[in-house]
């Protein structure tokens, strides 16, 4: 009977760890999901895109977005300590299939964005392909800039002009 009480407070005290951990990751993906629908409105705003452009431009480009954060998140792992100190003791061997590992991603994410890049143009107008990359990069910007701007400055000291 100890044994099973002391299983079920075992059961009751992981569980209730763990659910700090679920309400996290829809936290995560509620955040997630509100920075989609921002750059959606943001892109919106910068393509001026037609009715006809716009319904063949979101299905690609959303491919195009996931393919790429799927990419980009092999080539950019979040490490913890642990694993940034285990790789700081890489032998040379190791660290150099790190490294041609690292590059063969970079050449996937290259080959992916020549790809893609040609997908769109075949779509939308050449400005407007170029206006989708420049707001990509805008909205990076501003992401960034707003993040800046959420966190608390250190000694109340003026933040300095971007």
């Amino acid at each position: 009977m100890k044994r099973l009480l002391f299983f079920i407070l075992i059961l009751v005290n992981v569980s209730a760890n763990a659910a700090p951990d679920c309400q996290q990751c829809e936290q995560d993906k509620e955040k997630w999901e509100k920075i989609k629908a921002r750059k959606v409105a943001f892109f919106a705003s910068k393509l001026d895109l037609t009715v006809a452009e716009s319904q063949a431009f979101w299905p690609l480009y959303n491919e195009y977005s996931e393919k790429r954060d799927k990419l980009l998140f092999e080539l950019f792992p979040k490490y913890n300590d642990e694993e940034i100190n285990r790789l700081m003791k890489l032998t040379d061997k190791e660290a150099a299939e790190r490294m041609d590992a690292y590059f063969e991603k970079q050449n996937e994410l290259n080959a992916l964005e020549k790809e893609y890049n040609q997908k769109f143009r075949k779509i939308l107008p050449e400005h407007k392909v170029l206006r989708m990359y420049l707001a990509e990069m805008l909205f990076r910007k501003e992401l960034l800039e707003n993040l800046r701007e959420s966190r608390p400055n250190k000694n109340n000291k003026p933040k300095p002009p971007v």
